[in-house]
């Protein structure tokens, strides 16, 4: 019993991890530039979001040498970005007029999130992150399984 609620809590941790990781840096460029968004802030995006992610989880799971133990930790990962899109997504908009500033906001923030796969998508093409989205979400789980390869046979 114990063992499953370490690896319960263990998953919970890497989801909530991916989701702040990927996350925070699109609502803290929403705030700095507000009603300023362009081509140039969404190829910016593009390029941060996927890159902070996979160097964040390539330092973290470096103690983890083991290839599935590494596999489960990005998989959990990229499924709290999924899950947490639809609520960041609104919050960042919020410093654009849009998101909880509007009426009904709640309700479509619990409709979102209910219903993630398919919000996130949609929500992540208006935000400009649908590409640094899919990008983390292909590159996250190759990248660090790679590296665990390495690490295998230079630790054995």
């Amino acid at each position: 019993m114990k063992a499953e609620l370490g690896r319960t809590t263990e998953a919970l941790t890497y989801a909530l991890l991916g989701a702040l990781v990927f996350w925070t840096p699109n609502v803290v460029v929403h705030w700095i530039i507000a009603y300023r968004f362009s081509g140039f802030v969404v190829l910016g995006l593009t390029v941060l979001l996927p890159a902070t992610t996979i160097l964040f989880f390539l330092t973290v799971s470096w103690p983890s040498l083991k290839q599935q133990s590494r596999l489960s930790q990005t998989l959990f990962a990229v499924l709290g970005i999924w899950i947490a899109g639809p609520s960041m997504l609104t919050f960042s908009s919020s410093f654009c007029g849009g998101g909880l500033t509007q009426p009904d906001a709640w309700r479509f923030f619990v409709f979102g999130t209910l219903l993630f796969p398919v919000f996130t998508l949609v929500m992540s093409a208006f935000d400009g992150t649908f590409f640094a989205l899919l990008l983390t979400t292909l590159l996250l789980p190759i990248l660090v399984n790679s590296r665990s390869k390495i690490a295998i046979r230079l630790y054995p």
